[in-house]
């Protein structure tokens, strides 16, 4: 089978070459995959996980087809991978927080993963889609919507609280669709507007949510502590801003506010998300779509998109 790999980071590194298909698993055959930031900083090598095995295949997000029946995937099946590797036999994974598992990680990262023609891996990492979704937003499930979900779960949302989302990439996206189908009244930061929310450039000083998304970090991280309420519920994913951020410790302690870190989702998050994702239309703006074997010009545009997401098609 043809397959993207690298044996050392960088862009320039990437080989496509005919390699042994794999084993131990359903055969899956890619017929869409998702170029993420994770995705973009394995290959330049800016991630803190241990990549194993090298030479390596990158792609933690695809759409296939089941090649074989399982017990429950049927030949034909259009699937998605739940992209995080545990070994049912720790206490994580006992209570249902498979992605936390510490003999884990992550699908493409600590294994090869789905950047080639085929891929075979165990059933239980195998989500039939609903039908009613088309393949781009189907193939942005399982990073982009599952770790919006499993965030707005952190955050304990429910109707008719107000939340304010920092940043409206991918994620953002999927979080203020799911927001509003949860019935949230759905503020956000970013300089693209959308039709659904409320957008600020510039959030008021006076402006209080109950919930706040902030995957963004940085200093933009304890500028979400001024627009809190009290016993409101702070979730980050993410530090595309940066890691460290000065926090007002008293302003936390003295309006009784939660901080929660979120990662990725359980399975169950997976299969409650796509159980809501099937009873309405989900969408998600794609910037660009690639022949896989173009992905280095694929990488190289990947910063200078403007909004959006970048496609891999087989």
């Amino acid at each position: 089978m043809k397959a993207v790999y690298f044996t050392e980071p960088g862009i320039e590194n990437l080989k496509i070459e005919d390699i042994k298909e794999p084993e131990n698993g359903l055969k899956i055959k890619i017929i869409k995959a998702g170029l993420n930031p994770l995705d973009y900083n394995l290959i330049e090598g800016n991630i803190v996980y241990n990549v194993n095995p090298m030479p390596h295949i990158p792609g933690s997000e695809v759409l296939g087809i089941a090649m074989e029946d399982g017990n429950t995937i049927k030949k034909g099946d259009k699937v998605i991978v739940y992209n995080r590797i545990f070994d049912n036999n720790c206490d994580m994974c006992f209570s249902g927080n498979e992605h936390l598992c510490y003999n884990g990680g992550i699908w493409g990262v600590v294994t090869n993963g789905g950047y080639s023609e085929y891929v075979s891996i165990g059933e239980g990492n195998l989500f039939k889609v609903p039908e009613n979704l088309d393949d781009n937003t189907s193939v942005s499930i399982g990073i982009g919507a599952l770790t919006s979900y499993r965030a707005l779960k952190r955050a304990g949302s429910s109707m008719g609280k107000k939340i304010l989302i920092y940043g409206m990439g991918n994620t953002g996206i999927f979080t203020a669709q799911l927001a509003k189908y949860m019935g949230l009244d759905v503020y956000a930061l970013s300089r693209k507007t959308m039709p659904y929310i409320n957008t600020f450039k510039e959030i008021p000083n006076d402006f209080k949510a109950d919930i706040i998304i902030n995957p963004l970090g940085g200093e933009l991280f304890s500028d979400s502590l001024k627009h809190i309420k009290r016993k409101g519920k702070i979730v980050t994913y993410g530090v595309l801003n940066g890691r460290f951020s000065n926090i007002d410790i008293a302003n936390i302690y003295t309006n009784e506010i939660e901080i929660y870190g979120s990662t990725g989702g359980s399975r169950l998050d997976l299969f409650e998300l796509l159980t809501i994702m099937g009873t309405r239309k989900f969408t998600l703006p794609v910037y660009k779509e690639y022949s896989l074997w173009d992905i280095k010009e694929a990488l190289n545009d990947f910063k200078n998109r403007e909004t959006g997401r970048i496609i891999f098609n087989l």
